[in-house]
């Protein structure tokens, strides 16, 4: 009789397991077919967004050109900064149109270039030999009214490298009217690209290449084949009239995978292809799967499937053989079970009670148990997965917060004028109070302090925005009342969330002592002379940064002495709370100066922290703490 029913069984389970490897081979195969445009798309993705932050160089100096006073010295000064600040930036030209430099010139070119990986270089081009007005990368996005990315093109004579150059159309208002006058240019090798290309692996023997707008190979395994090869011509070398579709479709911004019969020019092995289109600047990448790797997914399931159908039909004919000699000690079964669930293995099967006695309510109160508790388990499980991610994104978020605000001290060892140290702690994972410091010029150093409404995520996209306003709005400045109020006008536009941002910004000139600054509701800096004499610095009735778009900022002037020092802080200091709620108050603050007033700034900020540790007594720290100090040395 159990012969019997195991040769039903092994017909049935045999049944589902051909049906089973059906539907597992197709999900499989879609599987694949979801990965390669996934592993397509983030390709695009990253490809993106490094050009997108290249983009944004030009793109932010195009707008700073238009508002500039278009003297020589200022274009070469700005062409000058593009290269020297951007790494990644090989050569950067600005071009007008004729006469609208200088009445007197048809042609005005400049171009800054990196002549060797520690100096720059600057000529001026333009004339009869070399007529811009006619060359592509000026032509294209005059008449496209838009930037644009250049082909591709092997620089023999400078970086002797594969470059792409991105054109930015410039504008002047004349009239009321929006006129054209010339293009700035960003010149950019694409090692990155190739060898970000190269990283991308598939399988053992798949890669990835990358084509231009007409075709051309910009990245390939083959280096020999980048830029004297296209898509076409290997095509015609495989007599592949499906690739050729496939370029077609590519050139054409299309995405798809393909299932051809394709052989991989490394390998010659035969293999299918993804791809996509790089809107930014209307490339293409494609990404070959040799087939025998991609499908040896699932051959190896087929595999797996045989040994777990033998194994399923072995445990099958062990179960009924069981069964049949235990029909009459469900107890111990049950007991069994009960000690499995106990051990935390909520999947357990339990036996089956054919009686309907008390061996049944038993069995029917542990499956009720066993249900409510892997439910429980599996709530637990997600509940714990969503706070560890929501705790690994804020980890990331500080990083990238902190990772904004200048870290390395001495921030200029070149300058004995000056000495800085600044610290900020944020109440939480991430915060809202900012600091910075930068070079203007030779001659003069911005500093800055503020302090974002509210705390948490909202305030630290807030503080991001505001440093980066401050970022490209101060370099060609030396008025911090028209920093602030430029800052003003960009952060009170469209803000719905009514945030605001206490701000201290001032420029010093280090050649001497002289001390712009303008105060918007911040804590007053304490000045602390050489002789030990503090007093509060900059006390202001100018409201907060954010809050009414036509407000306007005023600036003050004051003359810092020698070995002077400015230390600049946050609220968070001063109300920092003992767990009596007491605050650490602007008395303890003045105090503690007083008696550090012969530290360096890095000591100085320390001690001050030492002593806020110390008031604070392990009490949660209740908002951002957030110190500068500069002191003046003269020359």
């Amino acid at each position: 009789m159990i012969v019997y029913i195991f040769a039903s069984v092994a017909v049935v389970f045999s049944m589902i397991f051909i049906y089973n490897y059906v539907i597992s081979a197709k999900i499989v195969e879609k599987n694949l077919k979801l990965n390669a445009e996934n592993l397509t798309k983030k390709g695009v993705a990253q490809i993106e967004t490094k050009l997108t932050a290249i983009q944004k160089i030009p793109d932010n100096y195009s707008k700073i050109i238009e508002k500039s006073g278009f003297s020589k010295e200022s274009m070469i000064n700005i062409l000058k900064q593009e290269v020297e600040l951007n790494p990644e930036i090989y050569g950067a030209a600005i071009a007008f149109e004729p006469y609208v430099f200088n009445d007197n010139e048809q042609y005005f070119m400049a171009y800054y270039y990196r002549k060797s990986s520690d100096s720059l270089e600057m000529k001026f081009l333009g004339g009869e030999v070399y007529d811009y007005f006619t060359m592509d990368w000026y032509q294209i996005p005059k008449e496209l009214d838009r930037p644009d990315w250049s082909e591709p093109y092997y620089d023999e004579n400078a970086g002797n490298t594969i470059m792409s150059t991105y054109s930015v159309p410039l504008y002047r208002t004349i009239n009321g009217k929006k006129q054209f006058i010339g293009i700035l240019t960003a010149d950019v090798s694409l090692d990155w690209l190739q060898k970000f290309v190269n990283s991308i692996k598939v399988y053992e023997t798949g890669y990835a290449w990358v084509i231009s707008k007409n075709g051309t190979l910009v990245s390939h395994p083959i280096r020999e084949m980048i830029m004297n090869q296209t898509v076409f011509s290997i095509a015609e070398a495989q007599k592949s009239t499906q690739l050729r579709e496939i370029g077609r479709n590519m050139i054409q911004g299309k995405e798809s995978f393909a299932e051809m019969e394709y052989r991989n020019i490394t390998t010659g092995k035969l293999s299918w292809i993804a791809y996509a289109p790089i809107p930014l600047n209307g490339w293409s990448i494609g990404i070959v799967f040799p087939v025998d790797e991609l499908m040896a997914d699932v051959n190896n399931m087929f595999i797996r499937i045989i040994l777990l159908g033998i194994g399923g039909l072995l445990i099958i004919l062990l179960i009924i053989i069981f069964i049949s000699r235990s029909i009459t000690r469900p107890l111990r079964i049950l007991t069994n079970s009960s000690n499995i669930i106990a051990e935390g293995n909520f999947g357990v099967e339990l036996p089956d009670i054919k009686t309907k006695d008390e061996m049944k309510e038993l069995h029917d109160s542990f499956a009720y148990m066993q249900k409510k508790l892997a439910e429980y388990i599996e709530n637990l499980k997600e509940t714990t997965s969503a706070r560890e991610k929501i705790e690994s994104e804020l980890r990331i978020a500080r990083e990238i917060q902190m990772g904004m605000i200048p870290k390395i001290f001495p921030p200029f060892p070149n300058l004995p004028e000056i000495d800085l140290y600044a610290t900020l702690k944020p109440a939480k994972e991430v915060g809202g109070d900012l600091y910075d410091f930068f070079l203007i010029d030779d001659r003069h150093i911005c500093f800055a302090v503020g302090d974002v409404s509210g705390k948490g995520v909202p305030a630290s996209l807030f503080m991001a925005v505001t440093r980066t306003l401050l970022r490209s709005l101060a370099p060609n400045q030396q008025s911090p009342a028209v920093i602030v109020n430029m800052l003003n006008k960009s952060l009170s536009t469209d803000n719905e969330s009514n945030m605001f941002v206490t701000f201290f910004l001032g420029i010093l000139n280090m050649e001497n002592g002289e001390l712009k600054y303008t105060n918007a509701g911040h804590n007053p800096p304490i000045l602390i002379n050489p002789d030990g004499k503090t007093e509060y610095f900059g006390l202001t009735d100018e409201i907060p940064v954010g809050l009414f778009e036509n407000f306007v900022y005023k600036e003050k002037i004051c003359r810092i002495k020698n070995n002077d020092k400015l230390f600049l802080y946050t609220d968070g200091v001063t109300e920092a709370e003992d767990q009596y709620e007491n605050l650490y108050s602007d008395k303890r603050l003045i105090n503690c100066v007083n008696e550090h007033f012969n530290s360096e700034p890095k000591e100085l900020i320390a001690h001050v922290a030492d002593d806020i540790e110390i008031h604070v007594n392990g009490n949660n720290q209740s908002d951002d703490l957030t110190m500068l100090c500069i002191v003046y040395k003269g020359i």
